[in-house]
């Protein structure tokens, strides 16, 4: 069928944004790489054991962020200046201060975002793996420290591609080639896929940065379609530099920037391949109560600052979720959900609406109306077999900081009652039908993953499994026990960190695994870098 004209729009704002329409290829050569890559068409195989299969891409989009404004531009700009390029970057490039990373996949797209570190033309060829690189991105011109975000579209559903990233100085006459890179669209019901989750990677001073390194390249190997992080991970709250525990949490914008970059190093080492998606942490500092005027407060710089260096996704015909504009920031992206296969993925944050800090009343914590009433229609009205629900922390829990798993369900927001059993829900949620536990039971939620205890829990309340996910990067790997009396778990299968949880869904069940990490000069016949430590089935119901 002949293809029609190739409509092209500009505009401006962090970075240049185009759009082509259908059918429309740009004009970049395909000329040998100034290093030692060659350039000539091929995509490598891969051992990540994704099978290749045929695509028919068609339409790309390179499209900016837009949601920041120019004064965050220039704190941006002034935060990257003098920071050294990553060490996941673009296969190691000095060119890039972060490398490539994946977003917001669907059936028909999938977005990059990489950090150039100078101005730099660039573009994305993607195909078939196995095959040829039959389809590319336009040149675009990136100015040095704004993310180029390149949005690969009219893809094909259930279809494994390869891709790689092509850059040059302007000027050069020849671009360079990054590594083969490769990613899933979305499956259709009734197929078979795994996703992976950790939490809480903190980079404290009670964290290895050695052992996330190790959990991060598990993650890698296990060839999973997306990756989910629970949160606390940029720390923004309680830490202005990783690796300490000094406790002075960022003063200025330029100081969160720099926690965001930093945290691109890590992500990259697996994100080039498995799309990420964030779930914001207490210490991240997203926290309402934080808010202060004009936009000048760690709530506002973490918002800005992962929408600017991570892909979250916002409403559309894909993803649902948040669609209110907020002052400063715009549209959150910070509580979304999507289906993939058979399951229903939902993610909260019950930080954002918490607008008075309390360390005695616990009903302070909440999704608020809006998020509330829209994680009930979400659930009501999705016939998935199986539904997830991801959050930091139980709305509420207990000690007055959050904790616990099925032990704290049954109070606060989260269960309806005062922590001395009577009821509160009434009072204290007017015009809410049920706690959102009972919402949960009554939509048939297949599982809970939550963090922010550091260790590994595996629970049941109600049909419901309650998933405490594990540090990927504790220095302390025996430490399980002794956390669980403290926050008060007192059933169910206990285990220290460190590692991630590897979950396959088939049309008929659900399998999550524990794979612990494990340092080369730990191992022993006993502790084996990658072994599963636990392992879960539930059935479909």
């Amino acid at each position: 069928m002949k293809q029609g004209p190739c409509p092209l729009f500009v505009a401006l704002s962090c970075s240049l944004s185009l759009t082509l329409g259908p059918g429309c290829k740009s004009a970049a050569p395909a000329s040998s790489g100034a290093g030692t890559r060659v350039d000539d068409g091929t995509v490598e195989t891969t051992d990540s054991g994704r099978l290749p299969t045929s695509d028919s891409g068609r339409t790309t989009t390179a499209d900016g962020n837009s949601a920041d404004s120019a004064a965050h531009r220039a704190t941006t700009d002034a935060a990257t200046s003098d920071a050294s390029p990553s060490d996941a970057a673009a296969d190691g490039s000095a060119l890039f201060l972060a490398g490539e990373i994946l977003g917001r996949p669907t059936g028909q797209s999938v977005t990059v975002s990489a950090v150039p570190a100078q101005t730099l033309e660039a573009y994305i060829e993607f195909g078939a793996p196995g095959g040829t690189y039959a389809h590319q991105t336009p040149v675009t011109t990136y100015p040095a420290t704004q993310p180029m975000v390149v949005v690969l579209s009219g893809l094909v559903p259930d279809t494994a591609y390869a891709y790689r990233l092509r850059w040059r100085l302007p000027g050069d006459p020849s671009f360079e080639a990054g590594s083969q890179r490769t990613f899933h669209t979305q499956r259709p019901p009734g197929s078979t896929f795994r996703f992976t989750i950790q939490a809480d990677s903190h980079l404290d001073g009670n964290s290895d940065l050695d052992f996330y390194r190790v959990t991060l390249a598990n993650v890698l190997a296990d060839a999973p379609d997306f990756h989910v992080d629970l949160g606390d991970t940029f720390m923004c709250e309680k830490f202005s530099t990783p690796l300490t525990n000094v406790v002075q949490p960022c003063p200025d914008e330029a100081t969160v920037v720099n926690r965001y970059i930093y945290e691109r190093a890590n992500f990259g080492l697996m994100a080039h391949s498995v799309p990420l998606f964030l779930v914001n942490g207490n210490h991240d500092g997203e926290l309402g109560y934080l808010l202060g005027d004009a936009g000048q407060d760690i709530p506002t710089w973490a918002t800005l600052a992962r929408h600017t260096y991570y892909l979250n996704p916002t409403p559309d015909s894909f993803y649902s979720g948040d669609s209110l504009v907020e002052p400063y920031v715009g549209e959150r992206a910070a509580w979304y959900s999507w289906q993939w296969g058979d399951a229903l993925f939902v993610v909260l944050d019950p930080f954002w609406n918490t607008t008075v800090k309390s360390n005695t009343n616990s009903w302070v914590w909440t999704l608020g109306d809006r998020q509330y009433q829209w994680l009930s229609d979400t659930l009501s009205s999705s016939t998935a077999t199986f539904k997830f629900v991801f959050l930091h922390n139980l709305v509420g829990g207990l000690q007055g900081q959050m904790r616990g798993g099925v032990e704290a369900a049954p109070y606060y927001e989260w269960g309806g009652d005062n922590e001395d059993g009577g009821s509160g829900f009434t009072q204290q949620r007017p015009g809410w039908a049920k706690p959102i536990h009972q919402v949960l039971v009554d939509n048939n939620v297949t599982v809970v993953f939550h963090g922010h205890d550091h260790l590994y829990a595996k629970q049941e309340l109600d049909g419901i499994v309650y998933q405490e996910v594990p540090q990927p990067s504790a220095i302390n790997t025996t430490s399980g026990p002794s956390l669980a009396q403290t926050y008060n778990y007192v059933s169910g299968t206990i285990l220290s960190s460190t590692g991630h949880m590897r979950v396959t869904v088939t049309p008929a069940q659900v399998t999550a695994d524990y794979v612990r990490s494990w340092l080369p000069a730990d191992e022993s016949s006993q502790q084996q870098n990658g072994q599963v430590d636990d392992s879960w089935v539930v059935q479909a119901k």
